[in-house]
């Protein structure tokens, strides 16, 4: 009687996906943190779902039903994921690679920066959770030129307080002005006609407890473009589904790593 382990069984019970330009260095194992090249896809549903289709050829012969010879044909890959987040990539490849640029929007009149305090000539309109960047910087206040950032608050019809992400711990502010704060939320997309030859690179994490995986796809395409519903009473969602193809180098296609000492035992 063969030994029983339940504690081998996996779940993938949380995770995450990555998205890069195709021929961008990745990890090689499962915990090192990836590079700023990779973006983070956000919420997805409920995991994923790898596909793999062998085609084969039978042999037989004349003194046999039964086949004395399988010719592997063809071996095909792929990836669907669903995601959750309305971002700039998950947007960007529901439409086909759509290109989406920011359209930015003035508000408020010139800004001055003075201690913990951004205060605007008018009245700018914003509220927390607002996205704002500044056109230019004079002095060094505490925030880049033409970087985004979060509207924290907004005290008064004139002043705000700035946070790196949403929700997060206020910027301290110096000195400093600038000409003016751009609404960064407006954009506009260009679709194009085809998605064919957008490759880029695809990578997938998951764990259970303490056990981390890694899927590393250096090389993956859009297989199709998803139908999305846009309805009252659910979430948009982004259902992609994904080509696993050869790297140009010839190397392996797809690049399993784990830090689990069940897959070794």
């Amino acid at each position: 009687m063969p030994t029983l382990d339940p504690s081998q069984i996996r779940v993938a019970a949380t995770g995450a996906f990555w998205k890069a330009p195709a021929g961008i260095a990745a990890p090689t194992d499962s915990t090192t943190a990836y590079s700023a090249s990779w973006t983070h896809l956000g919420y997805a549903t409920n995991g994923f779902t790898v596909t793999q289709n062998l085609k084969t050829q039978a042999v037989t012969g004349w003194q046999s039903t039964e086949p004395l010879l399988l010719i592997n044909q063809s071996l095909d890959r792929k990836i669907n994921v669903e995601s959750l987040e309305s971002d700039k990539q998950n947007l960007s490849l529901a439409w086909g690679q759509g290109t989406i640029t920011q359209t930015g929007i003035a508000a408020g009149g010139a800004v001055t920066f003075t201690t913990n305090t951004i205060t605007t000539t008018t009245p700018h309109g914003y509220v927390a959770g607002n996205w704002v960047y500044f056109p230019n910087i004079t002095g060094t206040p505490g925030v880049l030129a033409n970087v985004n950032y979060y509207v924290l608050s907004a005290p008064t019809t004139t002043t705000l307080t700035l946070a790196a992400i949403q929700n997060g711990t206020q910027i301290v502010i110096a000195a400093g002005s600038s000409t003016g704060v751009i609404n960064a939320q407006p954009f506009t997309m260009a679709i194009p006609d085809s998605a064919i030859g957008v490759e880029f690179a695809l990578g997938i994490d998951w764990s259970h407890g303490g056990y981390t995986n890694r899927l590393i796809m250096p090389r993956v395409q859009l297989l199709s473009l998803p139908a999305i519903k846009f309805v009252r009473d659910d979430a948009v969602r982004y259902p992609l589904e994904i080509q696993v193809l050869k790297p140009l180098d010839g190397s392996q296609s797809v690049l399993p790593y784990g830090s689990d000492w069940a897959a070794s035992s």
